[in-house]
């Protein structure tokens, strides 16, 4: 198996595809898996696709309940309506300011909840202390003189209004 991930691994993702969003990618994902399916190993009789259909029956299925690979967090909405989720600030209705409402962080966005109600959803920010919804580009594109790390945050937030 680890063999097979290293193959996909360097045929597909070697260079590294170009998309816009993660949806673009994984679409480009389940196409590539497709096609595989159709591939024989080295001398094998059987294509992958035909050894898979031939194993399945024996696979447990998978469980019942939804596995949430987001992380929670329970931030207080300051007076300007906005929420701070990992150093990155986030707007919410005004009715909410004072309380403390659950955000459940994903790797591309975030969804703010009060009770079950999901009240706001936003793009994740990737770089700290980036304004929401600014109109600036974010300063973690631009990376650093040594090319070490990305040219972050002090100076774009000294310079916000």
């Amino acid at each position: 198996m680890e063999g097979q991930i290293g193959y996909f691994r360097r045929n597909h993702f070697v260079p590294v595809p170009h998309v816009k969003t993660l949806a673009e990618l994984n679409e480009r994902v389940d196409g590539w898996d497709v096609a595989d399916e159709e591939r024989r190993l080295r001398s094998r009789t059987r294509t992958i696709g035909e050894a898979f259909a031939q194993e399945a029956p024996q696979l447990r299925p998978l469980p019942a309940e939804v596995f949430e690979t987001g992380r929670w967090f329970t931030p207080r909405v300051d007076r300007f309506a906005q929420i701070s989720v990992r150093s990155n600030k986030y707007s919410v209705p005004v009715r909410f300011i004072g309380r403390q409402l659950r955000v459940l962080l994903h790797a591309n966005d975030l969804v703010v909840y009060d009770g079950r109600s999901v009240i706001a959803q936003h793009e994740r920010h990737r770089c700290l202390l980036a304004p929401s919804g600014s109109p600036r580009p974010c300063p973690c594109a631009r990376r650093s003189p040594d090319r070490t790390k990305p040219a972050c945050t002090l100076p774009f937030a000294r310079s916000a209004p």
